[in-house]
């Protein structure tokens, strides 16, 4: 297979909070970092020029971006459906239609989350013999490591065989884009013994077992973050209020941190004293450490990134499509589902 000198990502650059300039300065530094990326930069044409300009789009870099114009924005408190009828010109839409031309290889957007989900699922469509697309995670583990969390919100409503294939896709994705050598995969349970969980774990449980993976059983709330397990699956409703209590937690522990250091003036100079490693420490919790969660299992690679994204996170996002596209990582899912589907069971949803 011929290997691409240069990778297009299609960057939604209307979406997300602080929008464009964040989504454009993210692009720059991209562009900076890495010499095989070009980026279509979607958005309204009259808005995006003049920031560019300002924020030193030139020369080589220039050369290696274009501006495509998207009249509409989906606005947070529009249906994440708006997309197919009354926003198909939104830079979401139109950036998930460069994908599913062929004119982009992935897509990465900081704006709605539904949205981007469902121009992922229903314009770029599904990759032949996957269920449902995944929404992966990374989440920073004590040990300094990522352990990929999969479903976090795409799948309400899961199947044993379900969890199993979002499993697999996350090993690929950790062992791929992350760089974990044979990722420990385990599915979430309320006990690490073979015989604990709801019926649905443990098929799910029972499916991977027979799986060319490395599946080393049930994992507990604990094991996101203790680095045992390097890949945990389970369903989009369990995974999704997992992640929203873990954003909470590490929001209030840095603000109860923060709070409790400006109490005196002896707190503060202890503050002054670790400051250093607080910092460290909470780039370790930092989502812009990682920009995005991948939704695996799409014909294109796509990213959705978080809407507070700066311009950091935004570079991470747009880093983790690039080496996404890099690594291949479709090829590799269709290659298993190949080796774990018969021919006749394999369908394409569009």
């Amino acid at each position: 297979m011929d290997v691409p000198s240069v990778y297009h990502i299609a960057l939604d650059a209307m979406g997300g909070d602080h929008a464009p300039r964040a989504i454009l300065e993210g692009a720059l530094a991209a562009l900076e970092a890495h010499s095989d990326l070009y980026l279509h930069l979607v958005g309204d044409e009259a808005r995006l020029r003049p920031l560019m300009g300002q924020l030193g789009f030139k020369g080589e870099l220039l050369s290696r971006c274009a501006v495509v114009h998207a009249a509409t924005v989906v606005e947070m408190d529009d249906k994440a459906t708006s997309i197919l009828k009354e926003k198909k010109d939104s830079s979401i839409r139109v950036a998930a239609q460069m994908v599913r031309e062929g004119r982009a290889d992935g897509i990465v957007s900081m704006g709605h989350t539904g949205a981007a989900m469902v121009a992922s699922k229903m314009v770029i469509g599904t990759l032949p013999g996957v269920d449902r697309p995944a929404l992966a995670t990374i989440l920073p583990n004590m040990k300094g490591r990522p352990t990929v969390l999969v479903d976090v919100g795409a799948n309400v409503d899961c199947r044993p065989e379900h969890i199993a294939q979002f499993a697999m896709m996350g090993a690929i994705y950790a062992g791929e884009v992350l760089g974990i050598e044979r990722p420990r995969v385990g599915v979430l349970s309320v006990g690490e013994e073979e015989g604990k969980g709801s019926a649905t774990s443990k098929e799910a449980a029972q499916a991977l077992k027979d799986m060319e993976i490395n599946f080393t059983g049930n994992a507990e709330g604990r094991d996101i973050w203790n680095g045992k397990f390097d890949v945990i699956a389970c369903d989009g409703f369990v995974g999704n209020a997992l992640l929203k209590s873990a954003e909470a937690l590490a929001e209030g522990l840095m603000m109860g941190l923060r709070d409790t250091f400006y109490e005196n003036i002896f707190t503060k100079l202890g503050g002054l004293l670790t400051k250093p490693a607080l910092k460290r420490f909470a780039k370790r919790l930092d989502y812009a450490e990682y920009g995005g969660a991948p939704l695996l299992g799409v014909k294109g690679i796509s990213i959705i990134g978080h809407g507070r994204s700066n311009g950091r996170a935004v570079h991470s996002a747009i880093r983790a499509a690039l080496m996404a596209c890099e690594h291949r990582v479709n090829d590799h899912i269709q290659e298993s589902l190949g080796r774990l589907l018969p021919q006749t069971e394999t369908r394409e949803t569009t």
